[in-house]
């Protein structure tokens, strides 16, 4: 499904390159949970926004689903990048002046769905989520933890095969970090392919396999 290849970032200065990631190789497969881990600074997140396509500015090879990115146009890219990936970040992402429906609507608005299919697709979120009293309140109104599931119910409302989340349960106690773990691990198990940035060893737990990253590189590969 992903393939990178000899994959490098780095800044450019006048005497020298700075590497964020370095020889990066990887596959990964349609259903694999993986998790992402090593310290601070580590090329995790730059790595999760390149696989986004959120970064272009890199060196190598990445291919998705057999086709190479770099010899994508620009349009093929973006419908890439907004039918088939979702994103979940640690400080949520809400629209503030959006209401907790609106916020879960604004992807849906982007791939031209429907206004029945929205409100059918938006409803069962809701009610996964246990949500439906809240729907028309705005983000400050709500916890951490709540708006946490706001940002991951707007991230798979357009069904996407990818879903990636950089530090996801970063800002959230115990228990609302469970329940964030539980419901990622509902999603793979229902063909969702989850690529999560965590410092938090107990949601590697949750994957099927484990990245451990040290200056920017792939130090570890091991299945959980």
């Amino acid at each position: 499904m992903i393939k990178l290849t000899n994959l490098d970032k780095f800044i450019e200065s006048r005497f020298q390159r700075t590497f964020i990631l370095k020889g990066i190789g990887l596959d990964i497969e349609q259903g694999e949970f993986i998790t992402l881990m090593g310290p601070s600074g580590v090329g995790k997140s730059t790595l999760l926004n390149i696989i986004g396509l959120l970064d272009e500015d890199y060196e190598g090879q990445y291919s998705f689903d057999g086709k190479s990115i770099a010899s994508m146009k620009d349009r093929e890219r973006n419908a890439l990048h907004k039918s088939e990936f979702g994103y979940i970040f640690q400080a949520y992402h809400l629209i503030d002046e959006l209401t907790v429906y609106e916020n879960i609507e604004t992807p849906l608005l982007y791939r031209n769905v429907s206004s029945s299919e929205r409100k059918s697709i938006i409803a069962d979120l809701l009610d996964r989520f246990n949500m439906v009293a809240k729907k028309d309140l705005f983000p400050e109104q709500l916890s951490g933890g709540q708006q946490q599931l706001v940002g991951i119910a707007r991230a798979i409302a357009g069904k996407p095969r990818v879903l990636l989340a950089d530090e996801p349960t970063g800002n959230l106690h115990s228990t609302q970090a469970k329940e964030i773990m539980e419901v990622f691990k509902e999603l793979n198990q229902e063909g969702t392919t989850i690529i999560q940035a965590t410092h938090a060893r107990e949601n590697a737990d949750y994957g099927t396999r484990l990245i451990e990253m040290l200056d920017g590189k792939i130090d570890q590969d091991i299945t959980i």
